[in-house]
């Protein structure tokens, strides 16, 4: 994998995705770090692009105006979007992170973290990746985005209500957590797509807040480091 600066998604990135597979994302964003894990356990070779918040222009050109990530641009330069269909194209015929006859549990496993579970943990992680904004006009277009689906003066109350949604998230993962401390990995020794979601998700808090990870469930933390080095092998 090789980063990009942000310059690059606005200085011919149109032109370069054809080279080879490249993924757009923001940081605290969990589809697309769960993307950017799957990539990294198939030991796949990519570009890393870390869109500015407030500068999508070169994204809604290369997507023909689609602007939220992850955005994958494959190796024959096809750009595909929203994050279940880019692991459905990336998945297709693997059968080391969704093992047969396990697909079935590990596909709802993975819906399950990208809904009812991200719901509680992005609320949690909001009002961090908002205050690290860089810029008045990023924290400020974070805000309203977020206003528009959930109300005026949400991220301050999601801020205010941290402790409970924390104790929300912790009940959630229970089973979760009872699984990982039985087993290095949900499904056995080894990392699956199940593993890559909920690694978006930790990916997300840790971003937002290296403190906010470990408030949930320290062994969050352990299965975060757990499968980063595992990944890095695989990596070489």
């Amino acid at each position: 994998m090789r980063d990009c600066s942000r310059a690059a998604l606005g200085a011919g990135a149109r032109g370069a995705y054809a080279v080879g597979m490249k993924l757009y994302r923001f940081r605290y964003s969990p589809y697309a770090r769960k993307v950017q894990m799957i990539l990294d356990l198939q030991g796949k070779k990519y570009d890393l692009v870390e869109v500015a918040y407030g500068e999508r222009d070169e994204l809604a050109r290369l997507t023909g105006g689609y602007v939220y990530v992850p955005v994958l641009v494959d190796d024959q330069g096809a750009v595909l979007t929203e994050s279940r269909d880019i692991c459905e194209r990336l998945l297709a015929g693997d059968a080391r992170l969704v093992p047969p006859p396990w697909e079935g549990p590990i596909w709802a496993y993975q819906d399950w973290v990208d809904g009812p579970l991200e719901d509680v943990l992005f609320r949690i992680g909001s009002p961090a990746v908002r205050d690290a904004w860089p810029t008045p006009w990023e924290r400020a277009l974070y805000v309203l985005v977020k206003e528009r689906k959930f109300g005026a003066g949400c991220v301050d109350a999601w801020e205010n209500d941290r402790d409970e949604l924390i104790g929300r998230a912790r009940k959630l993962l229970e089973p979760t957590l009872r699984t990982l401390a039985a087993r290095p990995f949900l499904f056995g020794d080894t990392p699956t797509l199940a593993d890559a979601a909920l690694y978006g998700n930790c990916a997300m808090l840790d971003t937002a807040d290296p403190t906010l990870l470990g408030r949930v469930a320290e062994g969050l933390v352990t299965f975060t480091r757990r499968l980063e080095a595992y990944a890095q092998g695989r990596k070489g």
